[in-house]
């Protein structure tokens, strides 16, 4: 099952109202009625933003992409429409999008139902569904426009990333005895290198900072430099977590407990792999890990550290039943699992990936996504289909629990419920399946099919309507899933 608010870590929430108060005789107010607050936002690019204005992309021009409030779904040609469906998929409200802010009762929501957000321009549908446990009670919607007017207010709200600070004459050095051939200094964004152990300028805009030790890689190190190469995998020696200032040398705490990586050679096809921390919930990385089957690396990590957490990542794609998934994961590591050596049988906790189908609608409202799902986890799940006819096409995206045989939220409109429900086969989806139960795990599903910048609507890996989130929130959320315990699959066709 869902968690309750999974986007709450990101959209702030809005109660309808205040809480009530007591007065001498002992009597209160009524609490407020819990409401949903649905805004729309219309997208645009514009050359020179206004400092002022939230960032959601970038154009491959350069230009930035903005939105504004002040727009109103609703003209001739565009009609924005907020449905309500049931736990069977069918209409039991509807809402004309007026203005530029809907608010309802919750309670008109059914249990396991759909909020639907729909944009109709003359034959072209786009949709985007979220069933009832994934909704905030604020939510922020995008939708595209061909221009807006000098007069329109942009949206001001919204996460950027702060600027860079230079921090001069940072020293980080080695125990007595440490193996280490060079020395870095790593922040949630950014990683340098060198074998020259002097003191650095270094320009980050985090402070809190994990100095690190490593032992040479295979090929060998270049001495007394700076290290362009930081990917490649590298044995960790030494670390500290601190906070960046001028004039700064900290002495880096030797690890001793290791044991070795062993890249799996069945079942996965890895294209990436590492060890992160998890320090007061932020990720750093730890160290690189080879990928190739059966290549193998030593790593070492302090088991006497409470407030460490160390999570496997991977990338790449696994097989189930000779189907190739996508793959993403990370999980958390146990000190059982780290003092016995890590591999093949440490990328999932309890997860059988799926056999694939050919995913379809059938005549009933319900899309076959995949093989009867796989035990051991709650999950939740992406789907993005489209199909046409000569004069209609209609793009749709479903957020829901995960669930092999997912009911299609519908228009109540024959003719485009007839297109939906007559389908039959899909040639074109893109389905993702996230087995979690954290609560950040939506929110990183969001973002990484949010992209402003992409308008093509047969790009099914980008939400069509996307919940905002700026640049720097998608940034921020793809380095949070590094130390969110999950085990993705996504395919997609064509």
């Amino acid at each position: 099952m869902f968690n309750k608010q999974l986007l709450a870590i990101l959209i702030p929430l809005t109660l309808s109202g205040c809480g009530g108060g007591s007065d001498d005789s002992g009597g209160s107010q009524p609490k407020p009625t819990p409401k949903y607050t649905f805004e729309f936002a219309a997208l645009y690019a514009k050359s020179d933003a206004n400092s002022r204005c939230a960032v959601y992309g970038e154009k491959q021009d350069g230009k930035q992409i903005l939105a504004t409030k002040d727009r109103i779904i609703s003209g001739i040609d565009t009609t924005g429409t907020i449905l309500i469906q049931d736990e069977q998929g069918g209409v039991t409200d509807t809402y004309d999008i007026g203005s530029n802010k809907l608010r309802i009762n919750q309670s008109i929501v059914p249990e396991e139902g759909y909020v639907t957000f729909v944009l109709a321009e003359k034959g072209d549908i786009s949709a985007i569904s979220y069933q009832k446990n994934a909704l905030s009670q604020s939510v922020l919607f995008g939708y595209p426009v061909d221009s807006v007017s000098n007069d329109d207010r942009c949206v001001t709200s919204g996460a950027t990333k702060p600027d860079e600070r230079e921090y001069s004459n940072v020293r980080v050095d080695v125990s007595n005895g440490s193996d280490a051939h060079s020395v870095g200094i790593t922040t949630p964004d950014k990683r340098a290198l060198s074998s020259n152990f002097g003191a650095k300028t270094v320009s980050r805009a985090f402070r809190s900072a994990l100095g690190v030790g490593y032992a040479q890689k295979a090929a060998g190190d270049p001495n007394n430099t700076d290290i362009s190469d930081v990917e490649t995998p590298r044995e960790i020696t030494d670390y500290k977590f601190f906070n960046l200032s001028d004039n700064a040398t900290e002495e880096l705490d030797k690890l001793i407990e290791s044991n070795s990586w062993t890249a799996p050679a069945n079942t996965y096809n890895l294209t990436s792999a590492a060890l992160y921390a998890d320090y007061q919930q932020t990720p750093y990385i730890w160290q690189n890990l080879p990928h190739s089957a059966s290549d193998t690396i030593t790593y070492r990590y302090d088991p006497d550290s409470n407030n460490l957490d160390y999570f496997l990542t991977a990338e790449g794609s696994v097989d189930a039943s000779g189907d190739q998934w996508q793959l993403s994961t990370a999980q958390q590591l146990s000190d059982t699992q780290l003092s016995a050596g890590l591999g093949r049988t440490d990328l999932a906790d309890s997860i059988t990936a799926p056999q694939q189908t050919n995913a379809n609608i059938d005549g009933s409202g319900t899309l076959t996504a995949y093989g009867n799902g796989a035990g051991g986890q709650a999950g939740i799940q992406r789907i993005a289909y489209q199909v046409a006819d000569g004069s209609t096409t209609v793009t749709h995206v479903i957020y829901a629990e995960a669930n092999a045989q997912q009911t299609v939220p519908l228009f109540d409109n024959n003719t485009i419920d007839s297109l939906v429900n007559g389908a039959g086969t899909l040639s074109n989806y893109d389905i993702s399946v996230m087995y979690t139960e954290n609560d950040q795990a939506l929110a990183a599903l969001l973002a990484e099919h949010t992209n402003p910048s992409i308008t093509d609507n047969s790009d099914l890996s980008v939400d069509p309507l996307p919940v905002l989130l700026t640049t720097y929130e998608r940034e921020q959320l793809a380095r949070q899933k590094k130390i969110i315990d999950h085990y993705q699959i996504s395919t997609s066709n064509p």
